[in-house]
């Protein structure tokens, strides 16, 4: 596959009222995404409530995102199971399905260690043939691979081809910008650090507020690449504010709040996610619309 780059949207999972997966408004969504310009988009991950599906429900949402996409953009899937069993036959399904590449973490809750992670690759990479992108996500796992690490993950498995780095320091991505080779992106997975990260050797994003704003993302992207950096900056620095009411409820409820905003509305998220306070969707719509107006 080509290398991963530009701005990949993590992509929202819709609901009806009633809970159930919105399948027609998940393909909607996806045609919104392509002609926004988007380079890619990734389903199931952790802007997906991929966790709050059963294991047929995140079968359709892959079958819905390859048929509708039909190659026309990389179709990354996130895949959040511990057991290597399971991952490796969703791994073998989603490609049959039309994936591109597969996304995962450590196991969460256990803690493991950077060689241990290195098992579960080394094993995944003899029984997958799926490409393989690393979520470096400290704050969801409770464990930083850290650069050396993951470095040293990329030169060994040659199925690693991009690695989402959510530890939010720009010293670690400096480090993987530098360690990777070209045939394994670093890709920033927190929104706020986008441009810095493309400053420091990343090749894109897979960002969860381009659900909801894919526009401002890709102004990001091309202005840094064509050598705007003012336009560029200003594009990011506007984000901040949006990002930081983001942050006050679990993802992604007020992502979903804000296709409201946008007049794409993508149902409730599912329990155990459930409605914002009021007082914070109330600050998240002030600062969208300020975000559309300018």
């Amino acid at each position: 596959m080509q290398p991963l780059s530009g701005v990949i949207t993590s992509m929202l999972t819709p609901f009806t009222d009633s809970y159930s997966l919105d399948e027609e408004t998940l393909a909607q969504e996806l045609e919104h995404q392509v002609s926004k310009g988007v380079h890619g988009v990734c389903i199931l991950g952790g802007t997906g409530e991929s966790l709050s599906l059963t294991a047929d429900e995140r079968l359709r949402a892959v079958r819905v995102a390859a048929q509708t996409l039909r190659g026309r953009l990389p179709l990354v899937v996130g895949c959040f199971v511990p057991r290597e069993d399971e991952i490796a036959s969703f791994a073998q399904s989603v490609q049959e399905l039309g994936a591109s590449a597969l996304m995962i973490t450590p196991p969460p809750f256990y803690k493991v260690t950077p060689p241990q992670f290195g098992r579960l690759l080394e094993n995944l990479s003899r029984r997958v043939s799926l490409p393989l992108v690393i979520y470096n996500a400290p704050a969801r796992v409770a464990v930083n691979m850290g650069v050396p690490a993951i470095a040293g993950y990329a030169r060994r498995f040659p199925n690693v081809v991009g690695v989402k780095d959510a530890t939010g320091s720009i010293r670690e991505v400096i480090g993987m910008g530098q360690a990777f080779g070209p045939n394994c992106s670093l890709l920033q997975g927190l929104d706020d650090g986008f441009l810095p990260s493309l400053a420091s050797g990343a090749k894109g994003g897979i960002l969860a507020f381009a659900s909801p704003m894919p526009e401002v993302f890709v102004d990001i992207y091309e202005g840094w690449n064509r050598g705007d950096n003012e336009a560029a900056l200003e594009k990011q620095l506007s984000l901040i504010p949006v990002m930081n009411v983001v942050a006050k409820e679990p993802m992604p409820v007020l992502v979903k709040e804000a296709m409201k905003v946008v007049g794409r509305p993508m149902g409730p998220t599912r329990p155990p996610l459930y409605p914002p306070a009021p007082e914070n969707a109330r600050e998240l719509r002030a600062e969208v619309e300020k975000l559309l107006a300018g």
